[in-house]
């Protein structure tokens, strides 16, 4: 590019430096948004996996009934691949005071799932501790002393019954809110604290962690297939030693109980035989009480005196015999007693022995942390949000790029024919209107990556930080999509000046210096509606006409502030479906207050389950639950399956309607009613045969015949009959929903409810529900930066278009002012049409923000929810408000360009 050409090209950017900035603002705004939400989750992943990769997060959890002991770590650190294996202490206690806590007391390890100190020390005596960073009352120096209320395995198993705070702590084990249920106390665990592992008195650990030789990214593809078949191998390492451990045990056992038996056999021989030789020499006694009798008896009569002699020696000696008698009596019930006690006790030895010949092993990953899970389906919210609608908004911001640049190369046409005819190149005034463009482009491009990059992923991780860690979010740069979003910038405005050059380019110079006939003048449909017509002012008319006239014009004005309108109406739209599914889920749908998994049941609950439930409940509701296979064409997948016996008082548990809101009719013998979320996803309806397949190769066959509105979960609910029938066997009740007492304490009935032998597990909704909200609450930061950013698109779309619209007509603005428009006249002469056109542009934009609502929510996939699919009559009315302000400050600014027109200059001659 020649020198005077660059500065002609200089000059043009600082003489419409507007319509460059606009250029300049629409791409860095449209890049910024697209690559602002689509490095958001991969950042997010990347900095809570910088952490945990530096603490070295376990990838495999082990659990033995029976603990784990310093040769079963030895043996698994030993194994290919481990890099780090250690064995850990986990204990929940509940502590004495006006106020009780349970705390989860974790070991301190070495190598894995590592700490962050986060203020004063570690601890180093067994009285001292780390509790979790973030709790107020938590401080350094605090003590808590361990309640009398907790079980004797837990005052054993710690040196030492007063803790002393010593410094705070963030964990890699806790990187969300959540801290799980416990048996003890009110039920909700209140924090995790850490003490040294002297602090615990105990020879056997209560479990294992394993981190394998890796730094593969978390939930990524590559982790995944790393870990893939792991399981089964090292389901059948911790059960090789987890039955080498209860052998040893065993025969241990079974040694002490032999000996046991010995002894007490020995023992009983013993006194069974000094018994029978006292009560033989009793009856020794007695018979010669009775042979001493009776020769007193025959001399009674003749030997007076020796008699009454001989009966006092008798009566003495029977005295002693009764004596001895009563003896032998309290002897033989004392020995009868302790030979009880003592077969009581080899009985219970006997089935403590009988205990361990079941070791019962688990291998837990990752995905059983539920910070770890929960982080996973969180971040997944935005990237699945970023999936499609940053796409349509580069579009409309690429749709008024491409407008505004081929506008502009129409306006350059006699500036063109006069550097044609100068004899420069097509490709040096191609040159020209491309560095116009690209500059503006590439400068565009490059702020609104890095501005989009930097800000986004910061402000959505800020909401994050009220559910997870403090992490500092560590800035991620993503070549591949720098590039893409380069590539769109380019194309949008240099692709579209090359193509309008070359349109331009084909003329001849004299052509191209001759201005373009203007547009001519047609009638439009409303002339034709006589009554409406005439009865318009003139200059009502000559907008009508001049807004039909220019149909580039309307056509890009209406797509661009309907793209604008759509998005705001997307925007408030996803706030909408998603923000209060959990309280819909849980307030008018499932509204029961908790419901609790039950073993060893059958078909009747045990009295004393029965009893517990009954006192601690208002009411509750008995089911079998399962996860079955729904087999759908080639492919299967996990539903969740409810039998009852009875739907007569099920709207006291859960709700069962459709969903338009009418109630459901439940289902008869070998049928179902089914989820929304498993009709929408499947492709079921009323009328179709479901196929469901259960662990053991079982089949069900029922049809459909409601679908009924559900949002957590793939559910399903059939009759217990039909399983029975289908079966030929009937299922066990394992599942109750509850409500709990008026005015009972959640915590605290949960606690009760958890300490029965026949209830394995207590789900409070409450607790789900916030956990949903808090969530959830995430979205309202994503979607008021859609608002945002949709907001500034629509004001820039405005800005440009009005722009043009004004430089496109300044010597038909100057003539009417030259005719004596005052400025209100003048102003609303032109801007009467961007009025119209915004009222055209939003009316487009909300049946179109309907339809791209729709599809963004339909690429919303989040794993066992269903979202509804909803827009509030509030969210049409703020769009269409903002998209009417955003108009109204734009006429604004015009109004002011409008009054600068020069009148002489703009109706000079062009030639």
């Amino acid at each position: 590019m020649g020198s005077a050409i660059r500065k002609n090209t200089l000059r043009e950017i600082k003489s419409t430096f507007g319509r460059y900035f606009a250029i300049l603002a629409i791409i860095a705004l449209g890049v910024g948004f697209f690559s602002g939400v689509r490095i958001t989750t991969p950042a997010m992943v990347n900095t809570v996996n910088s952490f945990l990769d530096e603490k070295q997060f376990y990838d495999y959890r082990l659990l033995s009934t029976l603990g784990w002991q310093e040769e079963d770590i030895a043996d698994f650190r030993s194994r290919p691949g481990v890099r780090y294996a250690e064995g850990a202490y986990t204990l929940d206690i509940l502590t004495a005071g006006s106020r009780e806590y349970v705390l989860r007391a974790h070991s301190l390890t070495d190598n894995v799932n590592g700490i962050r100190l986060t203020s004063g020390r570690l601890p180093q005596a067994p009285d001292e501790c780390l509790v979790e960073s973030d709790k107020e009352n938590f401080v350094i120096g605090r003590e808590f002393r361990l309640s009398d209320e907790n079980s004797e395995t837990v005052k054993k198993a710690l040196k030492s019954s007063v803790l002393t705070v010593v410094g705070t702590c963030d964990s890699s084990m806790y990187i969300n809110f959540e801290r799980g249920t416990s048996s003890v106390g009110n039920g909700t665990v209140t924090a995790f604290i850490y003490l040294s592992r002297d602090a615990f008195d105990s020879d056997v650990y209560t479990e294992a962690f394993i981190r394998f030789d890796h730094d593969h990214e978390i939930y990524s593809d590559e982790y995944e297939s790393f870990m893939d078949g792991r399981d089964k191998q090292w389901e059948s390492i911790a059960k090789s030693r987890g039955d080498m451990r209860r052998q040893e045990l065993y025969d241990e056992a079974n040694g002490k109980l032999a000996d046991s038996r010995a002894e007490f056999e020995e023992k009983r021989r013993d006194g069974q035989q000094k018994l029978d030789d006292a009560k033989a020499e009793l009856d020794s006694g007695k018979k010669q009480l009775d042979e001493q009798l009776a020769q007193l008896q025959q001399i009674k009569d003749v030997m007076s005196e020796q008699y009454s002699a001989g009966m006092e020696q008798y009566n003495a000696a029977l005295a002693d015999y009764e004596k001895g008698l009563a003896d032998y009596e309290s002897s033989a019930a004392d020995f009868k007693k302790q030979i009880s006690d003592g077969e009581k006790e080899l009985s219970s030895g006997e089935k403590e022995l009988e205990k361990l010949r079941k070791c019962e092993v688990y291998v837990l990953d990752r995905n059983t942390n539920i910070g770890y899970a929960c982080f996973e389906n969180d971040s997944e919210i935005v990237a699945q949000v970023a999936r499609i609608f940053p796409i349509f908004f580069i579009l409309v911001a690429a749709l008024v790029c491409m407008t505004t640049m081929s506008r502009m190369v129409e306006e350059q046409r006699t500036q063109i024919g006069v550097l044609k005819a100068l004899g420069y190149s097509e490709g040096t005034i191609m040159g020209k209107l491309v560095f116009y463009s690209g500059s503006a482009a590439f400068i565009g491009c490059i702020l609104g990556y890095f501005g989009g990059t930097l800000l986004f992923p910061k402000v959505i991780w800020k909401t994050y930080e009220l559910m997870y860690l403090r992490l500092p979010m560590s800035y991620l740069f993503d070549k591949k999509l720098a590039l893409i979003a380069l590539a769109v910038s380019l194309i949008c405005s240099v692709g579209t000046t090359w193509f309008s050059c070359r349109v331009e380019l084909s003329e001849t110079a004299a052509g191209l210096m001759r201005p373009k006939a203007p547009k001519a003048g047609k009638r439009v449909f409303l002339e034709y509606i006589t009554p409406v017509w005439k009865r318009l002012k003139f200059l009502q008319k000559v907008s009508i006409r001049n807004i039909f006239r220019y149909k580039k014009r309307l056509f890009m004005m209406i797509l661009g502030i309907g793209g604008c309108t759509a998005l705001l109406v997307t925007g408030f739209g996803l706030k909408d479906s998603i923000a209060g599914f959990g309280d819909t889920q849980y307030g008018e749908i499932q509204i029961a207050d908790a419901s609790v998994t039950l073993k060893n049941v059958g078909s009747t609950l045990p009295e004393e389950t029965e009893k517990v439930i009954s006192e601690n409940s208002s009411g509750y509701k008995l089911l079998y639950t399962g996860s079955w296979d729904l087999l759908y064409g080639k492919k299967v997948k996990s539903v969740t399956v409810n039998a009852a016996d009875s739907f007569e008082d099920m709207d006291g548990y859960f709700v069962l309607k459709s969903m338009d809101g009418s109630p459901l009719s439940p289902p008869g013998r070998n049928e179902a009613v089914v989820s929304h979320s498993i009709a929408e996803r499947y492709k079921i309806k009323a009328g179709d045969t479901m196929k469901l397949r259960d662990e053991n190769m079982r089949m069900l066959n029922v049809k459909v015949t409601g679908i009924f509105e559900n949002h957590v979960y793939n559910v399903l609910f059939i009759g217990r009959d039909t399983m029975a029938e289908q079966l030929g066997e009937e299922v066990p009740l394992n599942y109750a929903f509850l409500n709990f007492n008026e005015g009972a304490d959640t915590y605290k009935t949960s606690a009760a409810l958890s300490k029965s032998g026949n209830i394995t597990s207590v789900l409070v909704f409450g607790d789900l529900k916030e956990r949903l909200g808090k969530m959830m609450s995430s979205l309202d930061y994503i979607v008021l930066i859609v608002i945002i950013c949709a907001a500034g698109l629509a004001f820039i779309v405005i800005y440009n278009l009005t722009n043009i619209n004004i430089t496109e007509r300044v010597r038909e603005i100057a003539t009417i002012k030259v005719l004596g428009f005052f400025r209100r006249e003048t102003s609303s002469y032109v801007l009467r049409e961007n009025l119209a056109l915004t009222a055209f542009g939003t009316a487009v934009g909300l049946g179109l923000g309907v339809l791209l609502h729709r599809f963004v929510m339909a690429q919303i996939r989040v794993d066992l929810v269903d979202f509804s699919v909803k827009i509030l009559p509030k969210s049409f009315l703020l769009s269409i408000l903002l998209t009417f302000l955003f108009n109204f400050i734009v006429d604004l600014f015009m109004e002011l360009k409008l009054e600068r027109i020069n009148m002489a200059e703009s109706l000079k001659s062009i030639e």
